[in-house]
């Protein structure tokens, strides 16, 4: 992975990624139009960039995706390992470097076209010649050459070494589309609707951005889990969780998935007729520390930092428990995950140890640190997140902390340049420790802008990605997340939880929260 267009559209852990156009507060009154009786409607604060794979990089963009399309492999409700769907099975040379998949035999786009191995090559082709700035061609960086061995037989050859693309073809940049309708070197346009067909369990009918998206099932799918469980659905799009709330509790909408405040979803836990579901998640919050900018280009210093950050005072006091502490940058639940910052720097904050680490650097006390954050983008209890941590620091009386904040589009063009220390989201491409390990760490590959390089590190990761096992793999990881505690030029400091609110009259929600975190629609049933 690369620096890239993945800044401007890390996946949004609280309001959501860049909105394409600001969400019209008329289009969240009202219960949508074109409802059938086994029609869900669904309620979120996510937002859309472009439908078509190729042009997009967030959270809101890839629910409806899924919705639309498939993967050769994917990720099956309540496991984290790629299972074949478009493909049968996928294999790899001895070297790793070249994976060949065999297809399904008999598959139908909505439009009735059949899907071959010519549409595999299509869709990854065009995912890297349109190189869109919303897209996802970075995941795809290591590929060189995608080569088709008759209609049912496709290979990726690679760069390098690369044991985990079955990942990476789960990915939304390996959806896969008609080579008879999207264009090679163009994105097909939201508004027509009609050349954005797949092979997923539902058709896009109609798709107002900011407004709603109408999905009805697709007759040709032939997914892992049968025909879609209900008669269709409506996503409306709201610019305020109070309103979304609102409108649940009146049953304009059946369900909501992403987001409402910590507040609202006590309140609606509270609420006759209404059910917050919880199940783990994996999605993360971390403070980057530029390592070439004063304070925190001292290691001492960014220490001192990891000895004291309140991880539970901001779970609880901030979040109500709907997040947990998390100590190491893949979340609690992945293979892979050990509490290295627990062991290095213990799981309580330790004003006498950052005391003691500052004085052995001879550094004066307090530092003066500022804590930057962005307001909208991860939600509105981003400014309480940070005012625990001024709060934690500066009574410890070794920092003399300021809270800066600047909006999204500013903000996420200044991190390394303006800012020493500032806040990040992360939700992963696929759920797998490596996924938390390279886009962060890795001296090409590490798209924070902090300055972090440790030829030890790129030593690990390259060791990781060439592994032909999983066991030998996750020694790697582990492995680096102890050398990225004792370096610290991140902190992770929570790790969400998947949280779908819905009506009584919704079912089969628990099937779909998993550390996966996708939303499964098609499994779902209305009564």
């Amino acid at each position: 992975m690369q620096l890239r267009s993945r800044v401007r559209y890390l996946v949004a852990l609280g309001a959501g990624a860049l909105a394409l156009a600001a969400v019209a507060a008329t289009a969240a009154m009202g219960a949508p139009q074109r409802s059938t009786a086994s029609t869900i409607l669904d309620g979120t604060t996510d937002t859309v960039t472009n439908v078509d794979p190729a042009g997009n990089y967030d959270y809101g963009s890839g629910t409806v995706d899924i919705l639309i399309y498939q993967h050769l492999l994917d990720l099956n409700a309540g496991s984290t390992i790629p299972s074949p769907s478009l493909a049968t099975g996928c294999t790899h040379n001895p070297s790793v470097t070249v994976w060949t998949c065999t297809l399904k035999k008999g598959v139908k786009f909505s439009n009735g076209d059949p899907f071959t191995s010519t549409d595999v090559k299509w869709s990854f082709d065009r995912v890297n010649k349109i190189h869109d700035p919303s897209g996802i061609w970075g995941l795809i960086s290591n590929l060189k050459s995608v080569t088709t061995n008759g209609p049912y037989s496709v290979s990726f050859h690679l760069s390098t070494a690369q044991s985990t693309w079955p990942y990476i073809l789960s990915t939304g940049a390996g959806e896969i589309v008609d080579h008879k309708v999207y264009p090679a070197n163009k994105l097909v346009s939201n508004a027509n609707v009609k050349d954005l067909v797949g092979t997923g369990p539902y058709v896009l009918t109609k798709f107002t951005p900011g407004q709603t998206a109408v999905f009805t099932p697709n007759p040709n799918y032939n997914g892992a889990n049968g025909k879609v469980a209900n008669g269709g659905l409506i996503i409306t799009y709201y610019s305020k969780s109070s309103t979304m709330k609102l409108a649940l509790q009146k049953g304009e909408i059946d369900m909501a998935f992403r987001d409402f405040t910590p507040t609202e979803y006590t309140a609606l836990g509270k609420t006759s007729g209404i059910k917050v579901y919880t199940g783990k998640g994996v999605g993360i919050r971390y403070l980057v520390l530029n390592v070439k900018r004063a304070p925190t280009n001292s290691l001492a210093v960014r220490k001192a930092i990891a000895y004291l950050m309140p991880r539970q005072d901001i779970a609880s006091r901030v979040y109500h428990g709907q997040v947990i502490p998390l100590y190491s940058m893949p979340p609690a639940g992945l293979p892979g995950h050990t509490d290295a910052f627990a062991e290095v720097y213990g799981k309580t904050p330790s004003v006498a140890k950052a005391k003691a680490v500052l004085a052995a650097a001879h550094i004066k006390t307090p530092v003066p640190l500022t804590l930057w954050w962005t307001p909208s983008h991860y939600g509105d209890a981003s400014a309480d997140e940070y005012s625990e941590m001024q709060r934690s620091f500066n009574a410890s009386g070794l920092f003399n902390v300021t809270l800066k904040s600047a909006e999204w589009a500013t903000y996420s063009k200044t991190l390394g340049t303006q800012y020493g220390a500032f806040q990040l989201g992360w939700f992963p491409d696929y759920p797998d420790a490596e996924d938390y390990i390279t886009p962060f760490y890795g001296t090409k590959s590490n798209f924070t802008s902090n300055g972090y390089s440790n030829p030890k590190m790129d030593a690990i990761i390259k060791k990781e990605e060439g592994a032909k096992t999983t066991a030998e793999r996750l020694v790697y990881i582990k492995q680096a997340e102890m050398l990225a505690a004792q370096d610290a030029p991140i902190i992770p400091y929570w790790q969400n939880t998947m949280l779908v609110v819905g009506r009584s009259n919704i079912g089969n929600i628990p099937k779909t929260i998993d550390l996966d975190y996708l939303m499964r629609f098609w499994l779902l049933s209305k009564s």
